[in-house]
């Protein structure tokens, strides 16, 4: 099923083709993760001015998945300076910022295809180092990272403090 989906490399041009699959991303981290959540209507403009931030670093990028002209998935990797002060980095660092692959999509190879894209563009790079967090509750996201060799190295605790809680 992934055989007739293209894949597409870029920068900002991307962007806004990506809200449908954020928002699909998004309503997955509510059904897996803790809350609380904000609003879907606040966040793409968010999530979209963030995607924007880290396109300006110059080798950061894009890679979009299509199955003919619909967009079915997509990662951004943005890139941050190193050496890292506590692993072994190299002098750039990539993320995987989202890679969100529509509910339909999922389980044909379509995200292996993407973090490949994403590999090699990396190496063309010359970037060793890559980052990918994942949200407490998803799990087979967890396994789908490990089973391409990352490693759980850190853990980001979160607390929202409403006003008159304090």
């Amino acid at each position: 099923m992934a055989d007739d989906v293209s894949l597409e490399t870029g920068r900002h041009e991307l962007v806004g083709e990506l809200e449908p699959l954020w928002l699909s991303l998004f309503q997955h981290h509510r059904a897996v993760g803790p809350g609380p959540f904000i609003t879907e209507e606040k966040s793409w403009p968010i999530r979209r001015r963030f995607y924007e931030g880290v396109l300006a670093h110059p080798q950061a990028f894009v890679v979009l998945a299509r199955r003919g002209r619909r967009p079915v998935g997509y990662a951004v990797v943005a890139m941050h300076a190193g050496p890292d002060d506590t692993w072994p980095t190299g002098d750039t660092m990539a993320e995987v910022e989202s890679l969100a692959v529509l509910p339909a999509e999922r389980g044909a190879g379509l995200g292996t295809r993407l973090l490949d894209a994403v590999d090699e563009r990396l190496a063309e790079l010359g970037v060793t180092c890559l980052f990918i967090g994942v949200m407490t509750g998803n799990d087979d996201a967890l396994r789908f990272y490990e089973r391409r060799g990352l490693t759980p190295v850190l853990t980001k605790l979160m607390r929202v403090d409403t006003p008159g809680t304090s």
